[in-house]
């Protein structure tokens, strides 16, 4: 098991040297700032851009917008889960609609929330037109995988019914979302920032994205695109802990 983790270490050092390796090469060979910058000068643009005096607002307001539209994404999500499972009418009103938001253009609906709303509600409504279908399928496969035979026993036994549903049907539920979880708000994050880049919030990490493109700054979205990663992974390792955490409690 130890010697799995460390080739998967080395494996991704190495991939990580590749990368280095190839933009110093195509910067060299393109040797245009505008097309390809160096990664001295998107050194020096991260710099700037984390010493500017309204960075720490645009980090803060594009993860708020992007967790508010995880969590009612996620509430939702729950809700019909639930309501889909018990009531067949429900779940057959609601397939159309998750086969119509999983194959919608994202522009699409970029476009139509930017003529239906606020600039500022415009990201959060598309990171959850864009997750809520993948959490809704989830939530609504982990009470469909139940065991049956699981349920003819609890019954036969009489356990009571709220019994089933906390020690049956939720830990399964629970252990679908903590497979999709993280790569759930990974995709959410990033749609959240497509959406900034053509709704242009006061403070956003995709009007900054935008902003730079304005300037032909291309030093300055790689920055970004850095700074876009390096959060990813924070919120990634926030929720390794917190998973960890929550199975500790529960040995």
């Amino acid at each position: 098991m130890k010697t799995s983790i460390l080739k998967n270490r080395i494996y991704s050092i190495i991939s990580r040297i590749l990368i280095i390796l190839i933009w110093i090469f195509l910067s060299r060979f393109i040797d245009n700032e505008i097309i390809f910058p160096k990664i001295e000068s998107t050194i020096i643009s991260l710099v700037d851009i984390v010493k500017g005096p309204n960075f720490f607002n645009i980090i803060w307001y594009s993860l708020l917008r992007s967790i508010v539209g995880f969590i009612i994404s996620l509430f939702l999500a729950i809700l019909l889960g639930i309501i889909s499972s018990i009531s067949k009418t429900i779940y057959h009103l609601m397939m159309p609609i998750t086969n119509f938001l999983t194959s919608v253009p994202t522009v699409a609906i970029i476009i139509l929330a930017l003529i239906w709303l606020n600039n500022e509600i415009v990201p959060i409504f598309v990171g959850f037109i864009m997750i809520f279908p993948i959490l809704y399928e989830t939530v609504l496969k982990g009470i469909q995988n139940v065991d049956e035979k699981i349920i003819v026993m609890a019954d036969t036994y009489r356990v009571d019914r709220f019994t089933i549903i906390g020690d049956v049907y939720i830990p399964n539920v629970l252990f679908n979302l903590h497979n999709i979880i993280s790569s759930a708000l990974g995709i959410n994050l990033k749609m959240v920032i497509a959406g900034e880049v053509l709704s242009q919030p006061k403070y956003a990490i995709g009007s900054s994205l935008q902003l730079q493109k304005m300037y032909l700054n291309t030093s300055g979205v790689f920055a970004w695109i850095i700074i876009i990663l390096i959060i990813g992974k924070v919120l990634e390792y926030i929720l390794e802990g917190v998973k960890y955490l929550w199975s500790r409690l529960k040995k």
